[in-house]
């Protein structure tokens, strides 16, 4: 008898919860701290670094502009790029950037500033004070408008202006700062640290007051389940587990008192399988005794007492092909590692002939050591479905032969029992013999590429739940020497007597060929495309392209009311480069040309080569015609800079010629020519400069060619 001593009465879970709760309140404290305490503290006070910033910086701003120091104004603002909270610093005039931080906002419009807010600008100009918002969009920004007073260049009657200083700041840096100190493993560390050791204390007496207890319950409870009728629970002392104890041993009578109830019971059981067809055996290992029941003899077309209670009654009737396999099968069971007692082989009938069998059963008996000592099983005659699998096997190899013809490889999925099957040609395809893949669902799924996965399985989803009859899914499936193959996957829906989905069976295609040439197909044409479209030695867009481009931006500038400059760009030097260096020198230098001017124009505008040293450059975006004058002389600065070309030192210069639409003219080609003319002014002027064409220059044109 066991006798249960030192349990205390503990509430269940208890360990779990308090492990669970430790942790969780560790995780919700630091939590807490971090969004109600830390983040609101550390936004005043970035909104406090803010005001006090914004203040000096609009003194600083507001005395440089009413000076008309643009340049140190610049400088000042600049230097601010360094803090990562500043994201934005401009002086707004008229809707139009005169000063930033950023140089691809200098001369644009006020359409990419998102703190530029008319009822801001409004309320700051009229109060002529800060204006300081949220930013509408933006919960870690802050907006600053502040009015300036700038010094007018012109000889206006009106000598000052006001414009705005518009500033961005962004508070995100500081707080991603913040959030890696709070949340710092060192400190994680420590807090789950304290809470595990609560965790194994309480553990540790759990083991002592519980789990010992409990394993000697179970210990007797194992011996019941293993023969000893008389295996009890002696109960002491007070607490949850005597419930445990006390409810064992009243199962245990009732069991005791069950068991004759159920060797009454195997007769009638025994009759009721047979009358189901099943045969039912018993066989006691103590013995070595069978018991056959009445069906189990008729299915081999024997009398009541035409077999006897011997083993060999059965393993002497088994075919000699499939003994070893069922004799094994029971070896695996009786030594418990099969749950479950299953086989299937021929015996030999009374007539002869052979029968297939589909054999299962179970230990119900063993003694205290494990060992087997009664095993019970049914017998169940198959041969008419060994049949039909015999017909449809050979059905599925003319199949599959004709599928061999046609050179695809077969799958089939059985959605019952989730058998998949793949033919020998499914796997040739990807370069694997028949027995190096497992006919097996998720070997397809690690074959199919990651980014085609999803919507492969999507499409089987649709058809196992009946939304579609038909699988039709083009994918990629890994090469066994790892190259991807791009497959058509196709497959029928087959379903059974009650309308539902019982496998889907297809072929693969391999379309990997088909899709090379077609991608060779689409490089050829974008290569044509590129060479119809640009120029071949320095990929910029050629008179063609231009030509569309222009109709485009004229266009657009009709309908947004915007100027549209077009430039007629001339290299001084180049022949000179060219003849006395070499053609190839000259190329190199027309890519270095080529290769400055992308780096000193916008992303909005345009730059063409006509051929030679021809160049057209299309401004858009403009307000005015004055716009385009930072630009042009940005051109022709950079131009001007030495080049080093194959250890020779080359210096060019830029004539350039500018149009404008609408002022000058509405059509691309007639821009060209007033541009080409402005052109020549500038060289006839002395070159390394640029004209603004005026019409007098068409005049004196017409009178050259007329004379």
């Amino acid at each position: 008898m066991i006798k249960l001593r030192n349990c205390w009465r503990l509430n269940p879970g208890l360990t779990l919860i308090i492990s669970i709760l430790m942790i969780t309140l560790v995780i919700l404290d630091r939590w807490v701290e971090y969004e109600y305490t830390l983040i609101p503290q550390e936004k005043a006070r970035q909104e406090q670094r803010f005001h006090n910033v914004s203040a000096r910086m609009w003194q600083t701003v507001s005395d440089l502009m009413l000076n008309d120091n643009r340049t140190t104004t610049e400088s000042y603002i600049t230097g601010y790029s360094g803090d990562s909270g500043f994201e934005m610093i401009a002086v707004v005039d008229d809707g139009r950037v005169l000063l930033a931080n950023k140089l691809a906002l200098k001369g644009s419009t006020t359409k990419n500033i998102s703190c530029y807010q008319g009822i801001w600008v409004s309320k700051a100009v009229s109060e002529f004070s800060p204006v300081i918002e949220k930013h509408p969009d933006r919960a870690n920004k802050i907006c600053a408008v502040m009015p300036i007073t700038l010094l007018e260049r012109s000889t206006s009657l009106r000598p000052e202006s006001l414009a705005v200083l518009v500033v961005e700041y962004n508070m995100a840096p500081a707080i991603a700062t913040l959030q890696q100190h709070i949340w710092k493993p060192d400190q994680w560390i420590r807090h789950l640290g304290f809470a595990l050791a609560v965790a194994f204390l309480i553990s540790m007496i759990l083991k002592r007051s519980v789990i010992r207890p409990l394993n000697q319950i179970r210990q007797r409870m194992k011996e019941f389940a293993q023969g000893n009728v008389l295996a009890r629970v002696e109960m002491t002392g007070n607490c949850e587990l005597m419930d445990v104890a006390r409810n064992f041993n009243e199962l245990a009578d009732q069991v005791s008192e069950a068991e004759l109830a159920v060797r009454r019971s195997e007769e009638r059981w025994v009759k009721a399988l047979d009358g189901a067809g099943d045969g039912v055996w018993d066989w006691d290992l103590r013995t070595n005794k069978v018991f056959y029941s009445n069906q189990w003899k008729v299915m081999l077309g024997y009398g009541k007492d035409e077999i006897g209670d011997s083993l060999e009654e059965w393993s002497d009737r088994v075919h000699p092909d499939d003994l070893p396999q069922a004799m094994k099968d029971m070896e695996d069971h009786l030594a418990g590692h099969k749950e479950v007692y299953r086989t299937v082989y021929r015996m030999s009938c009374k007539n002869g002939e052979y029968k297939w069998f589909f054999d299962r059963g179970m230990v119900f008996e063993r003694d205290e050591n494990g060992k087997a000592l009664r095993v019970t099983g049914t017998h169940t005659d198959i041969s008419d479905q060994k049949q039909t699998e015999a017909a449809l096997q050979e059905s599925q190899q003319q199949f599959e032969l004709a599928m061999l013809g046609s050179n695809d490889g077969l799958w089939d999925w059985r959605i019952s029992d989730n058998l998949v099957y793949f033919s020998p040609r499914w796997k040739g395809m990807l370069g694997y013999a028949d027995d190096e893949l497992e006919n097996d669902f998720k070997v397809w799924e690690q074959l199919v590429h990651p980014d085609d996965l999803h919507l492969a399985k999507e499409e089987v989803a649709r058809c196992v739940v009946g939304k579609k009859d038909l699988y039709e899914v083009e994918f990629r499936l890994r090469h066994k020497q790892g190259h991807w193959l791009y497959v058509l996957s196709r497959a029928i829906v087959v379903k059974d007597d009650d309308g539902h989905v019982a496998r889907l069976v297809g072929t693969h295609m391999d379309l990997t060929e088909i899709r090379a040439v077609q991608k060779q197909l689409e490089e050829s044409r974008q290569q044509l495309k590129k060479m119809a479209f640009y120029d071949a030695l320095t990929g910029l867009p050629n008179r063609r392209l231009l030509e569309d481009r222009m109709v485009q931006l004229l266009e657009d500038s009709q309908q947004s009311g915007d100027v549209l400059a077009v430039a007629m760009m001339d290299l001084d030097g180049f022949k000179q480069v060219n003849d006395t260096l070499g053609h190839d020198v000259g190329d190199e230098l027309l890519k270095a040309v080529s290769g400055r001017l992308n780096l000193c124009m916008r992303e909005s505008d345009t730059i063409a080569r006509l051929g030679g040293d021809e160049f057209v450059l299309l401004f858009t975006e403009l307000s005015k015609p004055e716009d385009v004058v930072s630009g042009l002389e940005r051109v022709i600065t950079v131009i001007g800079k030495p080049y080093m070309i194959e250890g020779n030192e080359c210096r060019v210069t830029a004539s350039i010629g500018v149009a404008f639409y609408p002022n000058d003219a509405k059509t691309g080609d007639i821009l060209l020519r007033y541009a080409d003319l402005a052109m020549y002014r500038s060289k006839q002027a002395g070159r390394n400069q640029f004209s603004i064409y005026e019409a007098y220059m068409s005049d004196f044109d017409q009178e050259n060619q007329a004379s």
